[in-house]
């Protein structure tokens, strides 16, 4: 026993006896009635010594905490007539701890206490009833904010702070932000540390109005000043979130550095993975690792659950992925009580990633939690619901999943929401629909949702385009900090699809992206210079790029690096032999699609020798071990065939083909399945058939759209010329007849399109080029 708590325990073993002697002093007369409880026969015990001794032994800082008697303490001071361990009592038996969980006995105690108007007693029942716990008492958060008012007009500070925060954040009643604000304030005016840093949360919370991060800070430096070590920490995500402007990770590490010094577990962490990434401090990927993994071997849930992030890949890093590790830890920490991790184990397991696939075990991990009304439980149950990979589609339960997330003001609900009508995989695309989820999410202050409708509108997809007003709404996104919102205003300044380019511009919105951490930035930049639409090509440049974002841990980099290798598109960048080495590469970190272009590259004799049976039984093995990619690429081998000049590489089988997309199609989402449908009628030839695939070009998401287009252009090129001439003649770009048949009509066209969008470099090489392909793949 610490020597501390060995002085505090014989304080109140003094206060006890003392209590007992004095009185024993002044006890009844024989024949008078013994103090109710029968803790004593003839003398009254000292109540507040026994409440003392169970609060001590209740202790979590108490090296020799126990539970079991702290329950027999306040028991005891609850028969002396303890109110306070009357309440204490009851919440032990709700929530199981020194004794046998009895809810409902444990509720009745509470209840009793605050039916008296005991303030603490109310701000417990609100505490129970807005934390959601299947086990014990369901949501609900109306009665726990009633109970709340209740102990705040008792004068209980806890339920004037809990009370102004869910009427700010419209918790339980009618959001009215001014009045729970000055609830709040009230207390932080006070000196209040907790009030504070509530203030602070408050003022950083889109869900309770608009962001005022000046305030936040100011709140948050405040309660740190007053030694509230989680305010140090809300201050270093504050600057390390780009909530308070772009990220400053310098002031992230060093505010996360002190709340280290002062013991926060947290901070320890923050530390660590900050070192990891090389953010705001010199980046140690071994050292950030071995701190990182120590935390975590002490059973810090929140380390193994950025492990677990580290080994499945949802962490970009240099350290190589393990399916199997990653769910290991994600276990643990769900062992430990993380509920991420718990989320993150339920989907690994539907989708069979380092374990067997189980998708309804991995469901059922998912729908306990989301039973319970955890938002982020919902969000993934209605990720798992539209997603082929882990079971059966059921959009219907999908959008429930998603909309009671909504009711329980999860803002990234509404994001998904319009995912779920732009990105066709599930329901035909309804662009109008998902720009209206963007803006609700956009109005309550989601960036995502922002920089999403400011794209759509820039383009023209679902509204009218206003190129000015929607590149303004991205523009005003990346002040968050938000690397997205960066890449796509790069986008919008580089495609032509949604105003004049700007390459310089472009250029640095790139950048600042990957300065941000996200290596599309480095592709984009690389893109840029091997593409040679808008900047003269730069074999080298882009290589560099494409290396930078692999050395960044994005195994994508070393796959467009390969590939652009091997087919000889980098000029004195590397040799073919080496793309393929690079494409070995990236198939090692376990990237599913690198087996395509590496049986491309056996196909056609890219920096390897040619070989086209082992480019099939390559693509073979990877479909049998349940890669779709690679299943739906050998397909395509059999239904066009493959040939380059008088030379044929794989007869085309379209027998073979259909028998393939059978197995294949339970797999495909319905927006993949219908451009499966739809090359299987270009094969087929004729205007008829192309006919009926632009009949349903708007079912399918811009970048089902943008795929397809691509791959028809060497594919099929009179279906890719009809479907381009249909286009521009919406556009008023072409006058001729849509026949399919590229004529000199068609390619001054094409050139008037490309002048149009400013990149006329694109089509200098003709409609059937890659360049123009890929302009004319934006117009749909």
């Amino acid at each position: 026993m610490s020597r501390i708590c060995h002085v505090a325990l014989m304080t109140v073993f003094v206060a006890l006896s003392a209590g007992t002697a004095m009185s024993a002093e002044t006890a009844p007369e024989a024949g008078a009635s013994s103090t109710s409880g029968g803790a004593t026969s003839e003398r009254a015990v000292n109540a507040d010594a026994l409440l003392r001794l169970g609060d001590l032994y209740s202790n979590a800082g108490n090296a020799n905490r126990d539970p079991a008697k702290a329950f027999d303490y306040y028991r005891q001071a609850a028969e002396a007539g303890s109110a306070i361990a009357r309440l204490r009592v009851g919440e032990m038996r709700v929530l199981g701890e020194g004794t046998e969980r009895d809810i409902t006995a444990g509720l009745s105690a509470i209840e009793e206490v605050a039916s008296a108007g005991d303030g603490a007693a109310l701000a417990s029942l609100g505490g129970l009833y807005s934390h959601a716990d299947s086990q014990a008492i369901p949501l609900d958060l109306p009665r726990a904010y009633d109970y709340y008012r209740r102990a705040a007009a008792a004068g209980n500070e806890t339920g004037i702070l809990r009370s102004g925060e869910m009427l700010a954040r419209g918790q339980g009643i009618a959001r009215d932000r001014e009045a729970g604000l000055a609830l709040v304030r009230s207390l932080a005016d006070r000196g209040n540390m907790h009030a504070l840093v509530s203030l602070g949360d408050l003022m950083n919370d889109a869900d309770a109005g608009a962001l005022d991060a000046e305030q936040a800070e100011t709140a948050y430096a405040k309660a740190a000043a007053l030694g509230h070590a989680d305010a140090l920490l809300r201050l270093a995500d504050l600057y390390g979130s780009g909530r308070a402007g772009k990220p400053d990770y310098v002031k992230a590490f060093e505010f996360y550095d002190k709340a280290a010094q002062a013991g926060q577990q947290f901070g320890k962490l923050r530390v660590a993975e900050l070192t990891f990434r090389g953010q705001g401090t010199r980046q140690d990927v071994e050292g950030g690792l071995a701190s990182i993994k120590s935390l975590a071997d002490a059973g810090d849930a929140e380390a193994l659950t950025f492990l677990g992030d580290v080994y499945s890949g949802v962490v970009q890093s240099p350290v190589a992925t393990d399916a199997g590790a990653g769910l290991d830890y994600y276990k643990r920490a769900a062992e430990a009580g993380n509920t991420r991790a718990a989320l993150r184990a339920g989907e690994m397991t539907a989708h069979g990633l380092g374990t067997l696939r189980d998708v309804s075990g991995g469901r059922d991990i998912v729908r306990r939690f989301a039973d319970a009304g955890n938002p982020q439980a919902l969000i993934s149950l209605g990720d798992l619901l539209r997603e082929p990979e882990s079971g059966d589609v059921d959009g219907d339960a999908a959008v429930a999943a998603y909309e009671r997330a909504v009711s329980l003001n999860e803002v990234e609900a509404l994001v998904r929401l319009g995912d779920f009508y732009s990105d066709g995989m599930t329901v035909a695309v309804d662009l109008p629909k998902a720009l209206g989820y963007y803006r609700q999410a956009a109005g309550l202050g989601d960036v995502i949702g922002a920089v999403r409708a400011g794209a759509m509108v820039a383009r023209g997809q679902g509204t009218a385009q206003d190129i000015a007003t929607g590149r303004a709404m991205v523009k005003a996104a990346t002040e968050s900090g938000e690397a997205e919102a960066h890449v796509v205003m790069g986008d919008l300044l580089s495609r032509g699809d949604g105003g004049p380019p700007d390459v310089q511009a472009a250029m640095r919105e790139y950048a600042e992206a990957a300065s941000l951490g996200r290596t599309q930035g480095l592709i984009r930049l690389g893109d840029l210079f091997r593409e040679g639409k808008l900047l003269q090509s730069n074999g080298k440049r882009a290589a560099g790029y494409y290396r930078q974002a692999a050395e960044a841990g994005d195994p994508y980099g070393l796959l467009i690096l390969g590939s652009a290798l091997s087919e000889s598109l980098l000029r004195n960048a590397g040799k073919p032999a080496d793309g393929v080495a690079a494409l070995r590469q990236a198939e090692a970190t376990g990237l599913d699609d690198a087996v395509i272009p590496l049986a491309d590259a056996m196909l056609y004799g890219m920096g390897t020798k040619r070989d086209a049976k082992a480019a099939v039984a390559l693509l073979e093995q990877a479909a049998g071990s349940g890669n779709v990619a690679a299943a739906r690429h050998l397909i395509s081998y059999y239904r066009d065939g493959r040939r380059y000049g008088r030379t044929t590489f794989i007869k085309a089988d379209p027998k073979r083909a259909e028998q393939l997309i059978a197995g294949v199609s339970p797999w495909l989402s319905r927006g993949d399945r219908l451009v499966e449908e739809m090359l299987f009628a270009a094969a087929g030839s004729g205007r008829q058939n192309y006919q009926s695939i632009a009949a349903r070009m708007h079912e399918l998401s811009a970048e089902q759209r943008q795929s397809l287009i691509r791959m028809m252009r060497t594919t099929h090129p009179n279906g890719y010329i009809y479907l381009a001439q249909q286009q521009l003649k919406q556009a008023g770009f072409y006058k001729g007849p849509v026949t399919g048949v590229l004529s000199g009509t068609t390619t001054r066209a094409v050139n008037r399109y490309c002048a149009e969008k400013s990149v006329p470099n694109a089509c200098r090489f003709g409609p059937m080029s890659s360049q123009a392909g890929d302009v004319l793949s934006y117009a749909f």
